[in-house]
């Protein structure tokens, strides 16, 4: 069979507005060929962008969903601010993605990107019908705090070359577990750009501002997701160090409609590149 990515997105730029500017979003837009059965919107991991969902999407949208991806400010192919990365700014980033809104809205948050998608629904009582949230660390604490020195660590990374730069995201990428090779020359081709003569990670190194402050800082996700309006898929790839089933049986006491795929043949987090996670996926979207 062969593999979905042989589709394209459109690209579109979005201007997005700040407290004193404007700052151009990039966004993959995956359009089926008849009226769309739903709308998605997909929401990458911290140093990642819209182009992690290219496998995922284009099975997505052969099966009749919008599908929206963006680079959210500071990743990928949009603006890079230099400073001032806050909650805010990702609401900005979220609202402007409104316009892509059908009758029916589903959410896709990868790491990160479920993290700000879940604050962004409790705290503007958006619609959503069905979320995906793919091992999201619901609960704060030394795992998370872990993963904020990883993330700093690659955003400190220059490279003399594209192949430097490909080598390192290829030897750092092992917890997404296997990936057909086509498939995964792609996202790592994704992750890397170039700048004044040399090649980094392609995330804004100034998007890391606030980890200092948040440090040790406790928090609790699943009592959101007890509020939110929406049904829930929890995915968590089976070498996971975020998989709580303790806080998830709590969960289903009062939303006992919760999906949970806690054995996914990967770490933290699954890629959402194989055929088995798009198909779970699809599956949870188009149940009853």
């Amino acid at each position: 069979m062969a593999h979905p990515v042989s589709i394209e997105a459109l690209t579109q730029e979005i201007l997005i507005r700040l407290d004193d500017r404007y700052a151009s979003m990039f966004v993959r837009i995956w359009q089926p060929a008849g009226a769309p059965r739903g709308t998605v919107f997909c929401l990458h991991g911290f140093t990642g962008n819209g182009a992690d969902f290219d496998y995922l999407a284009a099975l997505l949208c052969r099966n009749g969903y919008l599908v929206i991806c963006p680079d959210l400010l500071g990743r990928g192919r949009s603006a890079y601010l230099g400073s001032g990365y806050d909650i805010n700014v990702y609401y900005n980033c979220l609202r402007a993605l409104g316009q892509f809104a059908g009758k029916e809205n589903h959410f896709i948050g990868s790491s990160w990107g479920g993290t700000i998608l879940l604050l962004f629904l409790y705290m503007t009582r958006s619609r959503a019908t069905k979320v995906v949230l793919n091992d999201v660390p619901m609960l704060g604490g030394a795992n998370v705090d872990r993963i904020r020195a990883e993330i700093i660590r690659d955003s400190e990374a220059k490279f003399a070359t594209r192949a430097e730069a490909e080598a390192y995201v290829r030897s750092t990428r092992s917890f997404m577990g296997p990936v057909e090779e086509a498939v995964f020359s792609r996202y790592v081709a994704n992750k890397v750009i170039s700048g004044p003569d040399v090649f980094r990670l392609a995330y804004d190194p100034a998007t890391t501002g606030s980890f200092g402050s948040m440090a040790g800082r406790d928090y609790d996700l699943f009592q959101i997701v007890a509020k939110v309006q929406a049904r829930f898929l929890l995915m968590y790839g089976r070498d996971s160090n975020f998989i709580d089933r303790e806080a998830i049986e709590r969960t289903r006491l009062v939303r006992p409609d919760l999906w949970v795929a806690d054995n996914v043949d990967a770490g933290h987090p699954p890629s959402l590149m194989t055929l088995d996670q798009a198909l779970l996926i699809l599956g949870f979207l188009t149940a009853a």
